[in-house]
């Protein structure tokens, strides 16, 4: 007996199971859709798209009331690629802003090791100023 005399029932039944255990993730099942025809059928079913969207989106698989008509008739599997995209961009701009703000504290930390070097200058000058007035002191003093 081979995978392909396996019914439908069987093979809806595999791929419940591995969305439900975490085993198959939503690139497994596109990567299974496009594997045959039959599969992409059987990856379709509603089911699966469902369990995937409860487990990946589980704060987010309660629709609120006033969207709860506009995605019941999505297709969980649309509904998914819709989530997924907005969590997408939710992390892009996470990582544009954690970007932003590690440039921002670069800039902050140039900008005081600036003005430590100005300081440390301005002492030096300093430092010597009064090392040639103790200089001139020196000389002008009377040798006992």
């Amino acid at each position: 007996m081979s995978a392909s005399d396996l019914p439908d029932e069987l093979w809806a039944r595999v791929l419940e199971l591995g969305a439900a255990s975490s085993m198959l993730g939503f690139r497994d099942l596109c990567c299974l859709a496009i594997a045959s025809r039959r599969l992409g059928r059987l990856s379709l079913h509603p089911a699966l798209w469902s369990a995937l969207l409860s487990r990946d989106f589980p704060s987010q698989s309660q629709p609120s009331s006033s969207s709860s008509t506009s995605q019941q008739q999505l297709h969980p599997k649309s509904l998914y690629k819709t989530k997924f995209e907005r969590h997408k961009a939710r992390m892009a701009e996470a990582r544009r802003r954690a970007v932003f703000e590690a440039e921002a504290r670069v800039l902050a930390s140039r900008r005081r090791l600036a003005e430590l070097e100005e300081s440390i200058r301005i002492e030096g000058e300093r430092m010597k100023t009064a090392a040639q007035e103790l200089d001139n002191l020196e000389r002008v003093r009377p040798v006992c």
